[in-house]
């Protein structure tokens, strides 16, 4: 699985938990892990997808 893979899986997962943070308005400990969830996957899937696309493999596609 390339990074490119990885980055956006970890992007997706990170969107669902913030949808996730927003249907859960009655704890407000799900809340907080919910967001914390999806705030570190953005970054992490944002990090590989920008790591994916610093290699010369990714700027002949572009």
């Amino acid at each position: 699985m390339s990074k490119r893979d990885m980055g956006l899986i970890f992007v997706m997962v990170g969107i669902a938990f913030l949808m996730v943070s927003f249907v859960a308005t009655t704890s407000t400990v799900l809340w907080g892990i919910s967001l914390g969830v999806s705030i570190v996957s953005n970054i992490a899937g944002t990090a590989l997808i920008m790591q994916f696309l610093n290699t010369p493999k990714a700027k002949e596609i572009l």
